[in-house]
């Protein structure tokens, strides 16, 4: 259903009263000679059968109003009058338990749930239509769209033990879907918390990674400025001439006046500039 399918669908209509400040009135296409009215117990308009309350219920404050803002509207409609909730939950998490109390209350029955089409932009996912009756009105599907009409026969014994043992059967087949999605839920959340946690350690493992590179990067400066020192090179003269007693007496001496013509000379054992040590 469109919503402004709406309209057409409740017949004959003297006046809007809206609850809240939702734009989606404006999608309503109210013919020009039915006003539209805002809401304010203290300085009503008197309601008659005719009179639609409008709202858009749901849990976004900012774009709708909660269930118990309606309930004092609800209070007011005259029998026959009727209620157009366009309700922002999507259709799967619908707290319909929300809306009962206050529409059995105000005796309203609710005659029809019908799916919005394009219109989730706005913020509205259903509709919910009811009237204010003094006895059930005929029952409808949600894909009717024939004129809502309160009067007539009601409902038969046969009609009402077939809806009664829909929404038991309704209930006990959607009651494990419903906890399944709240198993996925919780599944997903884990998962999401979990991702969150390595890309953490993920983070702090890089910048672990960085720190000791360049941690290494300062040990091998700093190994290649001691290879590079006299001290350095006399000791490994010295060492190597030990493994070697042989000929010790001739390559220590001379490696000792290598080291010494280098360092004489300022330069490093690859012949670059160094340290001297």
């Amino acid at each position: 259903m469109l919503i402004h399918e709406i309209l057409p669908v409740l017949g004959e209509t003297t006046q809007v009263v809206q609850v809240g400040d939702s734009a989606l009135s404006d999608e309503l296409r109210m013919p020009a000679d039915v006003p539209l009215h805002r809401f304010a117990p203290d300085d009503m308009t008197k309601l008659d059968a005719g009179s639609v309350i409008f709202a858009v219920v749901g849990p976004d404050p900012k774009a709708h109003v909660g269930a118990d803002a309606v309930a004092p509207a609800l209070q007011l409609l005259p029998v026959g009058g009727r209620a157009v909730l366009l309700l922002g939950w999507p259709i799967e998490d619908l707290p319909y338990h929300v809306l009962l109390g206050p529409l059995v209350d105000a005796d309203c029955q609710v005659l029809q749930v019908a799916p919005l089409e394009k219109s989730t932009r706005y913020g509205a996912h259903c509709v919910v239509i009811a009237a204010r009756v003094e006895r059930l009105a005929p029952l409808r599907t949600h894909l009717d769209d024939s004129p809502v009409v309160l009067t007539g026969d009601e409902p038969s014994l046969r009609a009402l033990l077939r809806v009664s043992a829909e929404y038991l059967f309704g209930d006990i087949i959607t009651r494990p879907a419903r906890r399944h999605l709240v198993e996925s839920r919780d599944r997903s959340a884990e998962q999401a918390q979990r991702i969150r946690e390595l890309q953490d350690e993920l983070r702090a493992a890089k910048q672990q990674a960085a720190d000791t590179g360049k941690q290494l990067a300062a040990t091998q400066r700093e190994l290649g400025r001691v290879k590079a020192s006299a001290a350095f090179q006399v000791g490994t003269t010295v060492v190597q001439g030990a493994r070697k007693p042989g000929r010790a007496i001739v390559s220590v001496p001379v490696g000792l006046v290598r080291v010494w013509r280098r360092r004489a000379a300022g330069g490093s054992p690859n012949g670059h500039s160094g340290p001297t040590g």
